[in-house]
């Protein structure tokens, strides 16, 4: 019965000890990918992802630089997306959802002979033509390949503000995309989407 007893109590101060839930500005914080409710934590998450790239191509398709004038697509290049936070992150989870939002609206087309989304197939399917291996008229012939118009890039930025009290703590993400035009070298268009997580220090789990 005492045993009993001792658990009980150490039940109750551990619920006591529970800290504060992390509230996020993202609109879609606490869904998970199917929709359900899921868990908010301080470091970035699929939803923050989607939720960024989401805004940031809609910020596009509203300015009157998403359309090529002449009508047809933009060919688009992926630059370098430079992760300035503290967690690692695979900056992919952004880009490719840009890519596909920006590709659906028929607007715009990727590269994959420039860029960081370079791949040797281009440039080494251009040299199968000195090999007596392959059917020359099946070999891409050189002076083909479609230069980009634009190039996309940008950084994931992260600052923490830490209350006077030290028992809480906000990271603020900056999710900050540019395009550069090829011909002019002007930048047509930034989108700067802001994430806060805000939430007690015994959240952070490093």
């Amino acid at each position: 019965m005492k045993k009993t007893f001792v658990i009980a109590i150490s039940v109750l101060a551990l619920a006591g000890c529970e800290t504060m839930p992390v509230s996020s500005s993202n609109p879609n914080a606490g869904l998970s990918t199917t929709g359900e409710k899921g868990l908010v934590a301080f470091g970035l998450q699929s939803v923050d992802f989607e939720y960024a790239a989401n805004q940031a191509v809609q910020e596009f398709l509203e300015s009157s630089f998403s359309r090529k004038p002449g009508g047809g697509r933009w060919v688009v290049q992926m630059g370098e997306v430079v992760n300035d936070t503290t967690f690692r992150i695979d900056t992919a989870s952004m880009t490719s959802r840009m890519k596909r939002a920006m590709t659906k609206t028929g607007q715009f087309i990727f590269t994959g002979a420039t860029g960081r989304d370079r791949t040797d197939f281009v440039a080494d399917s251009r040299q199968l033509s000195r090999s007596a291996m392959f059917d020359k008229s099946t070999v891409a012939k050189q002076g083909t390949v479609v230069a980009p118009d634009l190039e996309m890039l940008g950084g994931i930025r992260q600052r923490t503000v830490v209350s006077a009290d030290q028992s809480r703590q906000q990271l603020e993400y900056e999710f900050d995309f540019r395009v550069v035009e090829r011909d002019t070298g002007l930048e047509i268009f930034q989108a700067f989407i802001p994430i806060e997580k805000l939430g007690s220090n015994k959240s952070f789990a490093w």
